[in-house]
């Protein structure tokens, strides 16, 4: 009878080890699919972060020169201008190419510190204030090569051709369109050119529309700035623009 119960007992002892084990490895697979899914996750947030991080710079930078945008109200005046056009076709956001002469890039913090006269930091930094000529496009001026996404066409001073000059990089290559449309006051319109219509004036606003590539959804992220030295209003909107 007592051999019957050791028996007995050290099955029992080898059952409840088996199933140990097995619950061992279950727990144990568990926690490693876990790890691997918090891994994955992080991972991805980081990524999310990272790519957020980018959009909100190229956001900041487009309204630092919008901020800046500067013409005068001579009607001769070809060298500060303000023009949005479609290079590679309209579109539901807009037109797709912006130029505008600027003075968002400012005077340089050495320029400033520095005791040298005019003359000689026209001769060590080039030109040094004043208006900046800025083109925002997914359609390149130049040769792209195999580049894509929003480039940006910086000429300094502006030599009064928005259509060309100066250097030209990607600001985001993750961009793949964007659009632009102009508040006269009453209503957004998909054109404004000073060039064109010889009306001097800049609008209240500009609605700024684009896609990334890295959007599964192709989602649309839309931003509004307003132009600081615009004197369009919607008691004073302008209407020459937008006709065309």
């Amino acid at each position: 009878m007592n051999d019957r119960k050791k028996r007995m007992q050290a099955g029992l002892t080898l059952l409840e080890l088996l199933l140990a084990m097995t619950i061992a490895a279950i727990l144990a697979t568990a926690l490693a699919y876990a790890f691997q899914a918090a891994t994955h996750l992080q991972q991805a947030h980081t990524t999310r972060l990272a790519e957020q991080d980018a959009t909100d710079r190229t956001e900041r930078e487009i309204t630092r020169i919008l901020r800046g945008a500067r013409i005068t109200s001579t009607a001769t005046d070809t060298s500060t201008f303000f023009q949005g056009i479609s290079a590679g076709g309209q579109s539901d956001l807009g037109c797709d190419r912006l130029t505008l002469t600027t003075t968002a890039p400012g005077v340089p913090a050495a320029t400033q510190d520095s005791a040298d006269d005019f003359e000689t930091q026209q001769a060590a930094r080039g030109p040094v204030g004043g208006v900046t000529e800025i083109s925002l496009s997914t359609t390149a001026v130049g040769d792209a090569g195999s580049h894509t996404g929003l480039f940006e066409r910086i000429q300094h001073p502006s030599d009064g051709d928005p259509t060309q000059g100066g250097f030209e990089s990607t600001m985001d290559a993750d961009i793949s369109q964007i659009g632009f449309q102009f508040w006269t006051g009453t209503q957004w319109i998909s054109s404004w050119d000073t060039v064109a219509t010889g009306d001097r004036r800049l609008p209240a606003a500009v609605q700024i529309s684009y896609r990334l590539r890295s959007a599964p959804d192709n989602s649309v992220h839309v931003f509004v700035v307003a132009i600081p030295t615009s004197n369009v209003t919607a008691s004073n909107p302008d209407s020459a623009q937008g006709l065309s």
